[in-house]
């Protein structure tokens, strides 16, 4: 599937999550997992999981990259590229085939920000037996080792080695060397959707990038990374638990922050959040200078765009405030993915930015320019939920995505 402009995803789509277990199988608590990941020698936070690690109806885990990059040619041709990719898979113990076979389901997505001011969205997906997924993703490794099964698109590495992307499709081609030293960041929550997430905020990256058939060098690169993991027991799809959520990862040139909301859908509708973590950083260090939850963070959503053929909106200007910072974001370069299931009201609209310029961030008295990522997604259920239409002075914000899939999904293909 390929869309312009109003087609992309970041995080984008999606948001995983599941409370990790750290080399062996069985399942431990949020709280015990991060102090675990904090204390071993190997990080088992970076491989894939499986849903028998948790015994639940959903696991879903994906490897996030996204870069703001300056392009030049061999006959000096510039480009500025904003992109992300995802690479991920989905594991169930109802994903069965008619034969009986169990199944993982795979999924991979990206998109690119031209300097037009255009944006471009791809995705590719398969299901494969479960008993061949470790020919595909790296489980329980300290490291993670993910080849697509068309052979084409692969990511791998650790942050002690370096991360190597090699992603082949009809629009592009991109070969990535993405290496951090910036400190592992986590936010994690239980409600309204439960998940967790690990950050390399900040990295260099290099390589080339092929576009519509012409190569380009990487001559400046930034990249963040994130590995997510979520599970669900209470939904067949972690859509339905949830209004929608935002995520931003805005970057300057001595700081960076990251924010992460997530919207009920009793209570919230569009302009609420009942989960709320921002968290400012060191640039390229990673090292936290000041983290925020809850009520210490306001959410300020304007501009609203009605959707119409969506059935949705999404605002264009968010700020977010403490009580010594301030970002302004300015999401105006969408795309969008639209996911739809056979299950009734069990997929999302996707909305994703990248600001190239024009993001600030204030601490205390000091002012920065630089760019963002942005996600603004709304479930099915949230948007059946609040059908009304949003005042467009009222306040209001990740990840990812993975494709959902359903026994009905499965039926449908059979």
């Amino acid at each position: 599937m390929k869309t312009e402009q109003h087609v992309k995803i970041g995080f984008g789509a999606l948001c995983l999550f599941f409370i990790c277990l750290i080399g062996t199988a069985s399942a431990i608590t949020a709280s015990d997992e991060t102090v675990l990941m904090q204390g071993i020698g190997e990080d088992y936070t970076e491989g894939g999981y499986l849903d028998t690690d948790f015994g639940t109806n959903m696991m879903a885990d994906w490897w996030y990259l996204n870069g703001h990059t300056k392009l030049v040619a061999d006959d000096g041709e510039e480009k500025d590229l904003g992109f992300f990719v995802t690479l991920a898979h989905q594991e169930s113990p109802l994903m069965v085939a008619s034969d009986g076979t169990q199944l993982s389901y795979m999924l991979t997505f990206y998109g690119l920000y031209y300097d037009n001011r255009t944006a471009l969205f791809n995705k590719a997906d398969t299901y494969i037996p479960q008993v061949l997924l470790e020919n595909y993703v790296g489980i329980h490794t300290p490291y993670v080792d993910y080849m697509f099964p068309d052979g084409m698109k692969s990511y791998n590495g650790s942050q002690s080695e370096g991360y190597e992307l090699n992603y082949k499709c009809e629009d592009m081609e991109m070969n990535l060397l993405f290496f951090t030293d910036a400190d592992k960041t986590v936010d994690q929550a239980d409600d309204p959707l439960r998940f967790i997430t690990y950050e390399h905020a900040c990295g260099n990256l290099s390589g080339s990038i092929v576009i519509d058939g012409k190569k380009y060098t990487v001559q400046q690169g930034e990249g963040y990374m994130d590995h997510m993991l979520s599970m669900t027991s209470t939904e067949i799809t972690w859509p339905m638990e949830m209004h929608g959520w935002s995520w931003s990862e805005a970057s300057t040139d001595n700081y960076q922050t990251v924010f992460y909301g997530v919207r009920d859908i009793v209570g919230d509708g569009y302009d609420e959040y009942s989960y709320k973590h921002l968290i400012l950083m060191e640039k390229c260090s990673g090292k936290i200078i000041s983290e925020y939850f809850g009520d210490e963070v306001d959410v300020v959503e304007k501009n609203w765009v009605d959707e119409n053929q969506y059935n949705r909106r999404h605002p264009l200007s968010t700020t977010l405030y403490t009580s010594d910072l301030k970002i302004d974001i300015y999401a105006d370069n969408i795309a969008v993915f639209n996911y739809t299931t056979p299950i009734e009201n069990g997929g999302f609209v996707d909305f994703m930015a990248h600001q190239k310029e024009g993001t600030t961030i204030r601490y205390n008295d000091r002012i920065e320019e630089g760019n963002a990522f942005w996600e603004y997604l709304v479930s099915d259920m949230g948007a059946l939920a609040q059908p009304e239409a949003v005042p467009t002075a009222t306040p209001m914000l990740t990840a990812g995505v993975l494709g959902m899939f359903t026994i009905l999904l499965l039926k449908r293909k059979q």
